[in-house]
């Protein structure tokens, strides 16, 4: 996973403290876990612990202690402090899905303080969705994804990359439709897209399952991925 949808994985996990003032004279920090689930290059499907902390505080250090009692330092930090988190490699997925239980998270804050804090994982997870088409329309001046709805899924994000760059992203959006449809499809200018240059553009398609109706810690997601040249 890159960087950059952890990003935005971070700014999805925190949403219960959108509305706390930015700044704070006791340091506090709210932390999650969640499930990642993806296909690996064999087609099986393979998960990891995702881990994030954030902070309107500056933090220096993160640690989390897993229900086995492993010990693992959050090395991954941006805004200088204020959110720290793990950017798992391809080694890091695994055909057994991760711990459930009790995460435990040692915070210590730019001024010395240490707190700890708690968040659970459940033994739920989400399946990648399976796209089913991705390909340009028949007058050839619209790309379009279709996928599968996932089931059990709450949102839907999408981001479009070029190698490293990012073309596009899609916030997270959910189907409304009543009853719920059983095929969705997102549509984009050609133009829009290739502006950049002809290349391979790869579709990063998310589910994400929350925790409770708050919307406010992620209990898992899962990530399809596909490309096209265009």
């Amino acid at each position: 996973m890159k960087k950059l949808q952890l990003v935005a994985f971070v700014a999805l996990i925190m949403l219960g403290l959108s509305g706390c003032e930015k700044v704070k004279v006791e340091n506090q920090a709210s932390v999650d876990v969640f499930v990642k689930a993806i296909k690996n290059a064999q087609g099986v499907t393979v998960y990891t612990p995702v881990h994030s902390v954030f902070s309107y505080n500056k933090m220096s250090t993160v640690s989390v202690t897993s229900p086995s009692g492993s010990t693992t330092q959050l090395i991954n930090f941006e805004n200088g402090g204020n959110s720290f988190f793990n950017e798992p490699a391809v080694s890091d997925y695994l055909t057994t899905t991760p711990t459930v239980g009790s995460y435990s998270y040692i915070v210590k804050f730019d001024d010395g303080e240490e707190k700890t804090y708690t968040n659970a994982l459940a033994s739920t997870v989400l399946l990648p969705a399976t796209i089913t088409s991705l390909a340009k329309s028949a007058g050839g001046d619209s790309v379009y994804i279709k996928w599968d709805a996932i089931t059990s899924t709450h949102a839907y994000q999408l981001k479009i990359m070029k190698g490293t760059t990012q073309i596009f992203y899609q916030p997270a959006f959910v189907d409304g439709s009543v009853p719920l449809k059983t095929n969705l499809k997102l549509g984009f200018l050609l133009n829009t897209l290739t502006a950049s240059g002809p290349g391979t553009y790869t579709f990063e398609l998310s589910g994400l399952l929350f925790e409770s109706t708050a919307y406010e810690y992620i209990q898992a997601i899962s990530t399809a991925t596909k490309d096209i040249a265009l």
